[in-house]
C-alpha cells in the first residue's frame, strides 16, 4: 500500500502520471465492449455548493475499477467553498473552488487514525484521487470527479441529500 505522504512535488507528479496512464487504458478497454446499456441521464456542470454525496465506486492506481464495499461509507460534502470528506475511517477537509466543470480540491488535511481493510484501501485511493481531480460533472443523482487530462473517472458518487 503506498504511503499517503508525498515528500516532494516529483513524487506527487509521478504518482499522478501513473494514475492517469493506467486509468486511461482501463477506460479505452471498457469503451471497446459491445454491450448495449440503457443510457444514463446526461451529466454536465453541477453546482456542488450545499450538496452531500456517497462514494460508490473508484479506480485504483493500478487501473482496477472497484465498487465500494457496503461496510464502508465514504462521502463528500461541499458547502461555502469547503470540502468535507469521510473516507470511511478518517475525515478530511480543505477548500475547494469550482468554475463550471473545473474543480480544485485542497490542500487537504485529514485525521490519521489507523484503518483496517477494506477501509484502508478505500481511504488511500480516495485521498490520492483528490490530488489529481480537476473536473466535476453530475446531475441530480450522480457526481463524477475526474482528471480531465486523461478522461478517466477517478470517483463516482451518488447523492446523499
Amino acid at each position: 500500500m503506498p504511503s499517503l505522504s508525498r515528500p516532494g512535488p516529483g513524487r506527487r507528479l509521478s504518482f499522478a502520471r501513473l494514475v492517469l496512464a493506467v486509468c486511461s487504458v482501463v477506460v479505452l478497454v471498457a469503451a471497446c465492449g459491445g454491450a448495449t446499456a440503457t443510457p444514463a441521464p446526461s451529466l454536465g456542470p453541477i453546482d456542488l455548493n450545499g450538496t452531500s454525496w456517497r462514494l460508490i465506486s473508484y479506480l485504483t492506481p493500478d487501473g482496477t475499477n472497484f465498487t465500494v464495499p457496503s461496510a464502508v461509507t465514504p462521502g463528500a460534502t461541499f458547502a461555502n467553498g469547503q470540502f468535507q470528506g469521510d473516507t470511511g475511517c478518517n475525515t478530511a477537509s480543505g477548500p475547494y473552488t469550482q468554475n463550471g466543470t473545473a474543480i480544485s480540491i485542497g490542500p487537504i488535511a485529514s485525521t490519521k487514525k489507523a484503518c483496517q481493510d477494506p477501509m484502508a484501501t478505500v481511504e488511500t485511493v480516495y485521498l490520492a484521487s483528490l490530488a489529481v481531480i480537476d473536473k466535476a460533472v453530475g446531475n441530480d443523482t450522480t457526481l463524477l470527479l475526474t482528471a480531465s487530462t486523461a478522461g478517466f473517472t477517478a470517483m463516482k458518487f451518488v447523492r446523499a441529500n
